[in-house]
């Protein structure tokens, strides 16, 4: 994308207009599960303001934001406090709820709700997208490569099925 210059050379100021449209388009990513989603990323100060961050998780996400990353897990000491581990997965779950544009992500609906079959809810989205989606929102595209190189480094240990005998 080219900016538009004036008659002096100088960058022409981009109206609200402009800016909404471009904010509100969204950006392609494809995430580890193959699937590609539309998602904005309006950066943690909005999940703050809206209060989806709790307590607890402020020191881990002001330190994600001051190094431009999701906290590591050797990070989230959840052998100290386990409810930590909750926290960031319902965390994961609003930024993935709020940053994906298209196709749109639901909250979990309360049990005993029927679920809407055209409607792709929170729960049943694969945590590792989450993962990415929470990493892509806070650190942009700059640590989505070593993301996935750690994932596939992760996965290698994971046996491929290939020599598990099916029942007949």
């Amino acid at each position: 994308m080219t900016q538009e210059t004036t008659n002096t050379g100088a960058p022409e100021v981009t109206s609200a207009k402009q800016w909404k449209k471009k904010t509100s388009k969204g950006t392609p990513l494809v995430v580890p599960s193959g699937n590609t989603c539309l998602v904005r990323t309006p950066g943690m100060q909005v999940f703050i303001k809206q209060g989806l961050i709790p307590n607890s998780l402020m020191p881990i996400v002001q330190e994600a934001m001051s190094k431009g990353r999701a906290p590591k897990n050797m990070e989230l000491d959840t052998n100290k406090n386990p409810e930590l581990l909750n926290e960031m997965m319902d965390l994961m779950d609003a930024v993935t709820v709020y940053c994906v544009i298209e196709p749109k992500v639901a909250p979990e609906p309360a049990e005993g709700v029927v679920r809407d079959e055209d409607t792709l809810y929170v729960d049943e989205v694969d945590f590792n997208d989450k993962m990415f989606i929470f990493q892509y929102a806070v650190g942009g595209t700059s640590d989505l490569a070593k993301f996935r190189e750690e994932l596939s480094e992760h996965m290698e240990a994971v046996p491929t099925g290939e020599d598990v005998e099916l029942p007949a």
